[in-house]
């Protein structure tokens, strides 16, 4: 039955989102969008890797998953997977496309593979453009802007942050907007998990010679997720001499890591000195302001409607990145296309009342996430150690008698969750903080709810003045982080 015109149009996002789901948003990314294609071609889904080693890769560890996304989207349990080669279009002395570069005319094809000519996937790699810019990023943002205009001093630079606060985006984009720039010039982005398994399978297969050539003979090198060569002795020895002679050849190394180089475990000491030789500079968690641009710009990206609160909802719910506001945005799409349904059966209903999403709709989605993740309760001494690292305000003004008003607060802040996120009783509370009665912990819980109520700004010491619902929503963030590493 042939598939209607709407819902063509629908078929990429959902099937990116169903990717997302199966395998986490991170190696979706990875592979289905750096290492590969998909789209969806005469009914049938469609793989297209850049190189052999993806193409062998994604068959051997995301068949199942693939297939079953086919049956979910498109109903049939089927893909086809090929190979992008590059060189069939080329004279002799042209330069291979840069797009990738993770492949050459001497790797070796995959049984099954169809050759066809290798697309420039430089349209799926992010843009300067699209990037916004705030106090917390903006140094990063001049130095790869300068790196791809290669108006430098030096030949490398590091970039460090937290997860999802755009470092990805900068590198790719980077090496965007040097591809375009200069057409002739090979430029090649992995992650250093592509990197380290391209190594091991031609190791094992004796192709180290033609993978030596394929990440050596570029102009720019960006290698992203750096921190996951911890404790790899062989993959790092090998990084380290790939670095050498690309800076030695004068070409450009781009690389970005979750920690600075020094903090990473299991890093040796000549691959860290080579990365601090470079210019390393660091990516902060956007501001309140700069996460309510991201929202906006989502929003305009992606063609939602939202109200003025739903922005600020958003902004403060969302405190670690612009990839947690990107996972929000997938479920309001989805919302909107419940909505745009609802519409279709009122054809008389207002378009901008049936398509503007309220702070209210807001709330409820993190609501439902929060009853979610009350699941995995967290302990109290971890509500009281992030809530005092946050604050600046120490355990034993925490149990004393001080009435200052930082104390307090943090004071309130554990209470209110503590009654939220653990199990525990007001009286069993009021014992763990050494308090004489319950009903003081009770009136700090009840203080926490009127200020989430007047939507109220807090002096919270440490973490300066911010609204209430941002403290909270950052110090779930550390609490989720530190249960995490415990149930590990």
């Amino acid at each position: 039955m042939p598939v209607s015109l709407e819902r063509t149009l629908e078929l990429p996002s959902r099937i990116q989102g169903l990717l997302n789901q199966r395998l986490g948003h991170r190696r979706a990314d990875m592979w289905f969008h750096c290492a590969s294609k998909v789209r969806v071609e005469s009914g049938k889904l469609a793989v297209e890797a850049e190189s052999s080693f993806a193409a062998d890769w994604i068959r051997k560890n995301f068949g199942t998953d693939l297939r079953a996304v086919s049956q979910e989207a498109l109903g049939r349990d089927d893909f086809d997977l090929r190979v992008v080669e590059s060189g069939a279009t080329q004279g002799p002395e042209s330069h291979a496309p840069a797009a990738s570069e993770s492949s050459d005319a001497s790797s070796h094809r995959m049984p099954g593979a169809t050759p066809v000519a290798r697309a420039h996937t430089t349209q799926a790699w992010r843009r300067m453009e699209d990037f916004v810019v705030g106090p917390t990023n903006q140094m990063a943002f001049d130095a790869a802007s300068t790196f791809a205009a290669s108006n430098i001093i030096g030949n490398c630079l590091v970039i460090h942050g937290s997860c999802g606060v755009g470092k990805s985006h900068l590198l790719q984009a980077l090496c965007r907007r040097r591809r375009e720039s200069r057409t002739q010039q090979r430029v090649r982005y992995v992650t250093a998990e592509q990197f380290t398994n391209e190594y091991i399978q031609s190791v094992r297969h004796g192709t180290i010679d033609a993978f030596r050539a394929r990440v050596r003979r570029v102009d720019v090198l960006a290698i992203d997720d750096v921190h996951f060569l911890a404790g790899k002795t062989a993959t790092q020895t090998e990084f380290v001499h790939t670095l050498d002679a690309v800076q030695l050849a004068g070409s450009q190394v781009v690389l970005a890591s979750d920690e600075h180089p020094h903090l990473i475990r299991r890093l040796s000491q000549t691959l860290t000195s080579r990365m601090i030789a470079g210019m390393v500079v660091r990516i902060d968690a956007p501001d309140l302001a700069l996460r309510r641009a991201l929202v906006k710009s989502a929003a305009l990206r992606k063609a939602i409607v939202l109200s003025n609160e739903a922005v600020d909802a958003i902004a403060c719910h969302c405190v670690s990145g612009a990839r947690e506001i990107e996972g929000t945005f997938s479920t309001l799409e989805a919302l909107r296309l419940t909505q745009n349904a609802d519409s279709n059966a009122h054809p008389n209903s207002s378009p901008r009342a049936c398509n503007e999403i309220s702070c209210g709709v807001i709330d409820s989605l993190f609501r439902r996430e929060e009853v979610q993740r009350s699941s995995n309760p967290v302990r109290i001494s971890e509500i009281i150690d992030q809530v005092c690292s946050l604050t600046g305000v120490n355990a034993e003004q925490l149990e004393g008698e001080s009435r200052h008003r930082r104390v307090t607060l943090a004071r309130a802040l554990v209470a209110w969750l503590a009654r939220h996120h653990t199990a525990m009783s007001f009286p069993e509370i009021a014992r763990a903080m050494k308090r004489n009665s319950h009903s003081s912990i009770h009136a700090s819980a009840t203080k926490i709810d009127a200020l989430i109520k007047a939507k109220a700004l807090v002096d919270a010491g440490v973490a300066g003045e911010c609204m209430i619902e941002e403290l909270l929503q950052r110090l779930r963030h550390t609490l989720r982080d530190a249960s995490r590493r415990r149930r590990a």
